[in-house]
C-alpha cells in the first residue's frame, strides 16, 4: 500500500486496520532516516495533572521511550507530537486505552501530522538537536557538562520536553562516542533521585575519572551506588543525603563506595586516610566534646585550605580580623612576593610598625578570604601538628596549632617547607540548640622549617589507617613494633631498626623486602639471634599481651 495513502490519517480504536499496522511494522523494520522527521500527534482526553507525569505514566505503560515536542493542553484536549513509531506501534497494539488513576484514557493519533521542517523550521531531526546540545557541551578539558540538561535553552525554544535526562539512554550511539572520551562528567541540577546507570554505564568503560551529582534530589547514602572503582572525584553536595550528617562519617561512608577517591565536593582528601592522624598536645586535658570540636575543625579546615580555598569563608566570621606575621630577612621576602605581600616581617621592627599601621590587619571575612586565597598552594603534614586547647566555655574557643606544610608550586631552588604557628579564637553561639563556632580572630605566623622537622614530615602516608605503619613513632610505639617484627623474622634488635627505619617504620614493606631477601639468602646467619634468646622474646611478648 502506497505510504502516501496515510498522511495526517487519524487513527483510533475505529480506524485503525491491519494494513496500517503492517505498514507500521515495515517502517520501523526499514529504519528510514526520513521517519526521523515525520511527527505524530498524540491526543489525549481530560487529563488533569501536570505534563511529566503523563510521559512518565505513557512511557511506564507503553515501555517506550520517547521525546515530546509542542506539548499543549487546550479545551479539555492534551496534545504532544513524538516522532517515535515505536511508541506510536505499542499505543494501536494495546488498543488505543491505558489507565491512570482508576479511569481508563483514551488516546488517538494523527500519524504523520506535521514534518521537523513545520516544527523546527529546518529538516533536523529530535536526535540530531539532542547530538548538537550534548557536543556543545564537551568542553576542552575532556568534561561534558550535563548541568541542568533539560533546561538547555535550545530544548526551550524548539519547544522540546526533555523531561528526564535518563533519555539519553535512547541516543545509543552518540552516548558511546562521548562517552569514550569523557572524563568529568557533570550531571548537577538534574532533578536526579539515584544515580542514572543507564546512562552511566556509557562512561564507565571509558575513561571517567570524576562525576558531579551535586544539587539533585539523592535522599540517603544508601541510594548512593558505587558506580567505578576508578572514580577520583566526586561531589554529591547540595542532596537531601548531605543534610544533618556528621561530615567525617559522611567522607568515610562515600570513600568506602569510592576507593580511589581523591577529591570530594571540591576538597582534597587527605593520603593520610579519612581521619588526619594528627598528634594532640593540650595545655589542659580537654572533655570529650571538645576534642571532637577541634578534631572536625581541623580535619575540614586544612582539606579545604590544601585544596581550591573557595569555601574557606565559611569558617569565618563577617567581621573577622586576621594578622600574617614572617621570620624572614629581608632577601628571603624576595623569593616569596606573595607572603612579604601580606605579611609583617618580625624580623624588621621599624618596617613592622609601618606596615602594620598601613595597611597588614584584615578585618573583614572578605578580606581576609582574599588574602588566604593569593598565597601559595600548600599541603600539610597533619603528623606534625601539636594543637593546645587553651580555652573552651559558652562563649569562646581559643586553641593554638603549630605544624609542617610545604608548596606545591614548583620552585626553582626546590621544595620549600615552612614551620607554622596559626592562633584561632572562636565565638561560639547557640542556634536553634545547635553550637555554632566561627573564627573571629586568627593570628598567623610563618616562618623555615629546621632541618629536624623537614626529615620527620611527610613520610609516606597511608591510607585508610592502615594500622602496620607507623608515622613519626615515639620511643615505646618503636620497641613495640621492633618487638613484633623480630618475633616474625628472628632477626637481632639492631637489623630490626635498621630494616624498619629504611621502610619509614612500614611493617609490611619491611617484611616484604625481609622475604625477598631470604629467597635471595642475602641475610647473613649473625643477623639473626639464638634459638634461647627467640624464646625470651616470646616470652616478653606474651607478658605484655596479657
Amino acid at each position: 500500500m502506497n505510504t502516501i495513502n496515510y498522511k495526517k490519517l487519524l487513527l483510533n480504536r475505529v480506524t485503525v486496520t491491519p494494513a496500517i499496522i503492517e505498514y507500521l511494522e515495515n517502517c520501523l523494520a526499514t529504519d528510514d532516516d526520513v521517519y526521523k522527521h515525520s511527527f505524530h500527534k498524540i491526543l489525549l482526553h481530560n487529563w488533569t495533572d501536570n505534563e511529566i507525569n503523563l510521559f512518565e505514566v505513557l512511557s511506564t505503560f507503553f515501555v517506550a521511550t520517547f521525546v515530546p515536542v509542542n506539548f499543549i493542553t487546550q479545551n479539555g484536549i492534551t496534545t504532544f507530537y513524538t516522532s517515535s513509531l515505536s511508541f506510536v506501534s505499542k499505543i494501536v497494539k494495546l488498543d488505543f486505552l491505558f489507565p491512570y488513576m482508576r479511569n481508563m484514557c483514551s488516546l488517538d493519533i494523527l500519524l504523520n501530522d506535521k514534518t521537523s521542517t513545520e516544527l523546527f523550521e529546518i529538516e533536523v531531526s529530535v536526535e540530531d538537536i539532542v547530538a548538537q546540545i550534548v557536543n556543545s557541551r564537551f568542553l576542552s578539558n575532556c568534561e561534558l557538562n550535563l548541568s541542568n540538561f533539560c533546561n538547555d535553552p535550545e530544548f526551550n525554544n524548539k519547544k522540546i520536553h526533555f523531561y528526564k535526562i535518563t533519555l539519553l539512554a535512547q541516543f545509543k550511539v552518540l552516548m558511546l562516542k562521548i562517552g569514550r572520551d569523557t572524563k568529568y562528567l557533570n550531571l548537577s541540577n538534574n532533578n536526579l533521585s539515584q544515580i542514572p546507570l543507564e546512562i552511566l554505564n556509557f562512561f564507565i568503560k571509558g575513561n571517567l575519572l570524576g562525576i558531579n551529582l551535586s544539587y539533585n534530589n539523592i535522599p540517603s547514602l544508601v541510594e548512593l551506588q558505587r558506580v567505578s572503582s576508578r572514580i577520583e572525584k566526586l561531589s554529591i553536595e547540595g542532596n537531601p543525603l548531605c543534610q544533618n550528617v556528621d561530615p567525617l562519617v559522611y567522607i568515610k561512608q562515600i570513600t568506602v563506595k569510592f576507593p580511589r577517591l581523591m577529591e570530594l565536593d571540591g576538597i582534597r582528601i587527605s593520603n593520610y586516610g579519612i581521619m588526619m592522624p594528627f598528634y594532640k598536645t593540650f595545655v589542659t586535658t580537654p572533655d570529650k566534646k571538645t576534642k571532637m570540636i577541634v578534631e572536625k575543625f581541623v580535619t575540614l579546615y586544612f582539606s579545604h585550605y590544601d585544596s581550591t580555598r573557595e569555601k574557606i569563608d565559611m569558617f569565618y566570621e563577617a567581621n573577622a580580623q586576621m594578622s600574617i606575621s614572617t621570620n624572614f630577612t629581608e632577601a628571603e621576602d624576595l623569593t616569596m612576593p606573595k607572603l612579604a605581600m601580606h605579611s609583617r616581617n618580625i624580623l624588621n621592627p621599624v618596617k613592622r610598625q609601618l606596615i602594620l599601621s598601613h595597611k597588614r590587619w584584615y578585618k573583614k571575612k572578605s578580606a581576609i578570604v582574599s588574602v588566604l586565597r593569593q598565597l601559595p598552594e600548600t599541603l600539610h603534614d597533619p603528623t606534625t601538628f601539636t594543637i593546645d586547647v587553651l580555652r573552651h566555655d559558652k562563649q569562646f574557643l581559643y586553641i593554638i596549632i603549630d605544624g609542617v606544610y610545604k608548596e606545591t608550586s614548583v620552585n626553582p631552588g626546590g621544595e620549600r617547607f615552612f614551620n607554622f604557628r596559626r592562633t584561632f579564637i572562636f565565638n561560639h553561639y547557640t542556634v536553634s540548640d545547635t553550637s555554632v563556632y566561627n573564627i573571629a580572630k586568627e593570628m598567623f605566623s610563618i616562618s623555615f622549617a629546621t632541618e629536624e622537622l623537614k626529615e620527620s614530615s611527610f613520610k609516606n602516608p597511608v591510607r585508610h589507617e592502615n594500622q602496620l605503619t607507623l608515622i613519626n613513632p615515639d620511643p615505646e610505639e618503636r620497641d613495640v613494633i621492633c618487638r613484633a617484627f623480630t618475633h616474625y623474622t628472628q632477626l637481632r634488635r639492631s637489623e630490626v631498626e635498621v630494616r624498619l627505619r629504611a621502610h619509614n617504620w612500614d611493617m609490611r614493606m619491611a617484611l616484604k623486602a625481609f622475604c625477598a631477601d631470604m629467597k635471595m639468602d642475602k641475610i647473613p646467619e649473625d643477623k639473626f639471634i639464638s634459638q634461647d634468646d627467640m624464646s625470651d622474646i616470646s616470652s616478653s611478648l606474651e607478658d605484655e599481651i596479657d
